[in-house]
């Protein structure tokens, strides 16, 4: 009886999974789990750095946004105020 590729694959994925959880608790021996925990330790510390980082760029980011805004408010006003001398150069002529 031939067994279709699908099921197959399925099959061998079960049978893999059930081997790795079983043996999952006896996989590691001390060095291992030491040098994982170290990586562990390394990785945190890196994403706080980052972390850091990218809290600081945001706050930089966002004064200059409002300095931004502050400037385009001015040239909305200014451009008001051109367009109303403009009108009243037009009426007076």
């Amino acid at each position: 009886m031939k067994i279709p590729g699908q099921i197959r694959i399925v099959a061998c994925l079960v049978m893999l999974s059930f081997m790795l959880v079983s043996g999952r608790a006896t996989a590691y021996d001390p060095s291992i789990y030491n040098s994982l925990s170290r990586s562990k330790d390394a990785l945190m510390a890196q994403r706080a750095h980052l972390q850091d980082a990218a809290d600081d760029a945001k706050a930089k980011i966002d004064v200059l946004q409002r300095q931004l805004d502050t400037i385009n408010a001015y040239l909305t006003d200014t451009d008001s105020a051109l367009n109303d001398v403009q009108s009243a150069l037009a009426r007076a002529q």
